[in-house]
């Protein structure tokens, strides 16, 4: 597996960064200031060029900025500039430059080459000196030039080969925690060096005195007081005639914040890949089009896919993904570009084998260093616990058969008893007080013993439904149907069950609506909205019910006045087994049932093609609703 690399990248931005200073430094010391392709192209005219020759950004565009050099110069100037391309050598000469006004300038010129990692050189940084404006004012003066230094927070200094002599600006004795005016000598400078470091750097300067390639690295200085600072240095050598090393001349800067965050970015990422490889869950980074670009080991083993595959680019979760979850996911990814990540959610993968994998999937925007974005997931499995979830439902879609039978007959030997205590009531016209009180009492007692079979009987037919709605077996008897015969005909029924209690009905303007549905499901939806809205709800306060038509749909509602949800139980309350904790039962005899009815509402009414919701405010009561597809 290829994981991005923190010290490379930490590396990169030090050079980087120190790139940017010296360009920097560069700009800043040199009068007339342009930057070239290695074809010699124009890379960059900058404002300095633009002032001192004349020229726009366009004029100077390709070769046009030659046409700001004498003629007689043209030669000599491309010859070097493709010496300086050749060795990656900074190369010099002294040429005429016509200025803005038309009179003809000595300079001096630089072309320092910029090199890529390969070696390869990038562009070239063109640095004039105005040697006719020096002869006429002089040259910057030693404040000056520490001044620039000092703002730039470059330490500058220059080592003579031969006699080992060492001339170091204020600003590098700075970097080494030395005071200005400080003696320095190389064996100073060597001994401020970090003990493992001082090998490193030494062969470094060696090799690239030899090579005379340019002096670059980073190493550790130990101040006075004892501590460790990280600076990086860059050095190139002055020559003589027969290539012999003569000077070093180099900058120096602190960079012991960045070797820091360096440190502390290794750090971070060793521990992130070692939770990636412990493999607890599996993860991924897939671009936003759907390509899989790295995985670890617990993913391709939960879709059954080898490393070769994920490498060969043969892995998209928009194809691994089950088809009824696709729409989900772009969701998902939608919420991922707004928001920078997406909530958890179920899905299913289609293994290589070609089975259902089911997992839970959460995921957050990953930025990396070429500036594209990928998508980090994070993917548990839930197979085991989907098949708990299965064995647990079948369990209970048992249970519920095996407990209805004797419920059943038990409700009939009741009705039987009621039957005959009221035809034994009637019958005999004088009674004594204590018949009529056991009579009376008996009566009482059946109707109660009948509604707590009735009870009983509901929250069996939810197990029931639970158990076939998981095993994909609820089948709905659909028909065309008039809504509002049947929130009408469901309201009657549920007046006899509470007749205490005020149900107040909206009806539409229209009588007729539409619907193909199954009629005892739909009447079963709204008994379960109404019966919560009666158990929640203070007896006094009225149940409002209402339909409305809404484009294509049509819209039902229950209102109560209660005491209302929060949003985080409107959140819950849809889930199976959820049951609403701290809110009062205000209806005496409507025990809380299993948690299982707005879950089975919610999954009748999906299958009808509708959605439910709820609108709750604390205090205020709640409206639930539902709405169903019209037919025409």
């Amino acid at each position: 597996m290829s994981w991005s690399d923190p010290y490379a990248q930490a590396q990169d931005q030090n050079r980087t960064l120190a790139d940017a200073r010296f360009l920097a430094l560069a700009r800043q010391s040199a009068e007339v200031f342009w930057l070239l392709k290695p074809t010699g192209d124009l890379a960059e005219a900058s404002a300095s060029w633009q002032i001192f020759t004349g020229q726009s950004s366009h004029q100077a565009l390709g070769q046009g900025w030659l046409k700001a050099v004498h003629p007689a110069d043209h030669v000599q100037l491309q010859t070097m500039l493709q010496q300086v391309v050749r060795e990656a050598q900074t190369g010099s000469c002294t040429c005429n430059l016509f200025q803005a006004a038309g009179k003809t300038h000595r300079i001096q010129l630089r072309a320092i080459p910029v090199q890529m990692n390969d070696g390869k050189v990038c562009e070239i940084i063109m640095c004039a000196k105005d040697l006719t404006k020096q002869a006429e004012t002089g040259q910057m003066d030693e404040a000056q030039i520490q001044l620039a230094l000092k703002a730039s927070q470059v330490g500058m200094w220059d080592r003579d080969l031969r006699t080992n002599q060492l001339v170091w600006t204020d600003q590098c004795r700075a970097l080494f925690g030395l005071p200005p005016g400080s003696a320095i000598t190389y064996m100073r400078f060597l001994a401020a060096l970090h003990p493992d470091d001082r090998a490193r750097v030494a062969l470094i300067c060696e090799q690239s005195l030899a090579n005379h390639t340019e002096f670059h690295t980073e190493y550790r200085t130990i101040w006075p007081d004892g501590s460790v600072h990280w600076v990086a240095g860059r050095a190139q050598g002055i020559y003589d005639a027969q290539n012999k090393p003569l000077r070093l001349i180099g900058a120096t800067m602190d960079v012991t914040d960045l070797k820091q965050i360096e440190e502390a970015l290794v750090e971070s990422e060793g521990r992130f890949r070692r939770f990636i490889e412990s493999n607890i869950i599996g993860i991924t980074f897939d671009d936003l089009e759907g390509n899989i670009h790295e995985a670890n080991d617990a993913f391709l083993t939960l879709v059954g896919y080898t490393r070769a595959e994920l490498e060969a680019g043969q892995l998209q979760w928009t194809t691994l993904t089950a088809p009824e979850w696709r729409k989900q996911n772009a969701d998902a990814v939608q919420e991922l570009q707004m928001t920078g990540s997406f909530s958890p959610m179920e899905t299913e993968y289609i293994s290589k084998e070609g089975h259902r994998v089911p997992a839970l999937v959460g995921g957050t925007l990953f930025h990396r260093f070429d500036l594209s974005n990928l998508g980090m997931c994070f993917i548990v499995d839930l197979t085991a616990r989907k098949a708990v979830e299965l064995q647990k439902d079948l369990f209970l879609g048992m249970t519920g058969h095996e407990l209805k039978t004797p419920l059943t007959a038990l409700k009939g030997t009741l009705q039987l008893l009621q039957r005959q205590a009221g035809r034994l009531n009637s019958s005999v016209t004088f009674r004594s007080p204590e018949e009529q009180g056991f009579l009376h009492d008996l009566a009482q007692r059946l109707a109660t013993a009948l509604r707590q079979v009735d009870i009983q009987t509901r929250l069996i037919n939810e197990l029931l439904d639970i158990s076939r709605i998981t095993a994909n077996s609820l089948e709905l008897s659909l028909s065309r149907d008039n809504l509002v015969a049947i929130v009408c005909e469901t309201l009657e029924d549920l007046r006899l069950i509470a007749p205490e209690r005020m149900l107040v009905f909206s009806p539409p303007e229209e009588p007729t609506i539409p619907v193909l549905v199954d009629r005892d499901r739909i009447s079963q939806v709204l008994t379960n909205y109404v019966t919560n809205a009666l158990r929640y709800a203070p007896a006094h306060e009225p149940i409002s019910l209402g339909i409305a038509l809404r484009e294509q749909m049509v819209y039902v509602w229950v209102q109560d006045r209660g005491p209302g949800l929060s949003e985080e139980a409107q959140q819950h309350i849809w889930q199976r087994f959820h049951r609403v904790k701290g809110i009062p039962v205000q209806q005496p005899g409507s025990e809380k049932g299993l948690g299982l009815g707005l879950y089975i509402c919610q999954m009748l009414i999906a299958q009808h093609g509708g959605q439910v919701g709820v609108q709750s405010t604390p205090g205020k009561g709640s409206t639930f609703w539902f709405t169903l597809p019209l037919v025409s």
